[in-house]
């Protein structure tokens, strides 16, 4: 009986030896490198392990001052990155869809800066000629590394402006904000009133400022046009004055710029009275305004 006993202990012990030799021996299951990729799509349809990027500008719900505006996000941020290094440079897909899903734009832009970057923001410029005037739209965005899809942002929208630059709001505009109106063109798009300027290129200078008067403007003037402002000339067979601009209809002229032509010119704001019957008073042409960057 003892020595039943015995083979029997010693047969259990071999059994749990042997196992245990098979455990060891057993190579252990490697564990998963984290990456930002991954080929398994997650409930979103997204495979980049990364939040989605947050909508920044045009402010949500805005009307936007023309019809190219930026689109810009906040960037999305790497969920995990553990030994992967980041080499790669993320790439947003700007989406913008009418109100009713209907897809317009599909553009794409880089993240400024090196692959490492994943901090501040990223933008892309709608192109021309794809939206509507007067038109609401909303629009999202996502991270892109290759093939690699990070989830989508929310939805923000903006409305577009009038066509064209022009500001069809009526106003009253005083000669001292017409005159700031002017030398801001003047000062933001570098014309040149000095010796080396041609009377031409000064008309057409002036007709593009007064332009952003009579018709309002986005960009010079987004609160609104006021038609009673215009240009002159002397009279039959005269040129347009170059630094003269007038009430139309009271015919009240201010000259705004002393010794035009001249290296020595300057800014003033000269009121020359009520303009006599024989000189012409005019709109600018509604072509000046389109030439006005916006």
């Amino acid at each position: 009986m003892k020595k039943m006993l015995l083979l029997f202990g010693i047969l259990a012990v071999s059994a749990v030896a042997a196992a245990c030799s098979d455990d060891a021996g057993a190579p252990a299951a490697p564990s998963s490198a984290t990456s930002v990729e991954t080929s398994a799509a997650a409930a979103d349809g997204s495979t980049l392990k990364a939040t989605a990027p947050a909508p920044y500008a045009p402010a949500n719900a805005s009307v936007v001052s023309s019809l190219t505006p930026s689109l810009v996000v906040a960037n999305a941020t790497f969920k995990y990155l553990g030994d992967v290094p980041l080499t790669g440079t993320l790439n947003y897909r700007f989406v913008v869809e009418t109100m009713s899903g209907a897809a317009v734009v599909n553009m794409s832009a880089q993240t400024p800066g090196d692959g490492n970057t994943q901090s501040g923001t990223t933008g892309a410029r709608v192109p021309e000629k794809l939206l509507q005037p007067t038109t609401t739209y909303r629009w999202r965005a996502r991270a892109e590394m290759g093939s690699s899809l990070g989830p989508w942002s929310g939805y923000w929208n903006f409305t577009t402006p009038a066509a064209g630059p022009a500001v069809d709001i009526a106003r009253t505009i005083s000669i001292g904000e017409a005159t700031s109106i002017i030398k801001k063109i003047y000062s933001d798009l570098r014309y040149n009133l000095g010796s080396s300027s041609t009377r031409e290129e000064r008309n057409v200078y002036l007709q593009r400022a007064v332009a952003a008067l009579h018709f309002g403007h986005v960009r010079f003037n987004p609160q609104g046009r006021d038609s009673n402002w215009c240009i002159k000339n002397g009279g039959a067979g005269r040129p347009q004055a170059d630094d003269v601009i007038v009430r139309c209809d009271s015919r009240d002229a201010w000259d705004l710029v002393a010794s035009i032509g001249a290296d020595s010119y300057y800014w003033h704001t000269d009121y020359l009275g009520r303009l006599s019957s024989e000189q012409a008073v005019y709109a600018p042409p509604r072509s000046a305004l389109d030439a006005l960057p916006y």
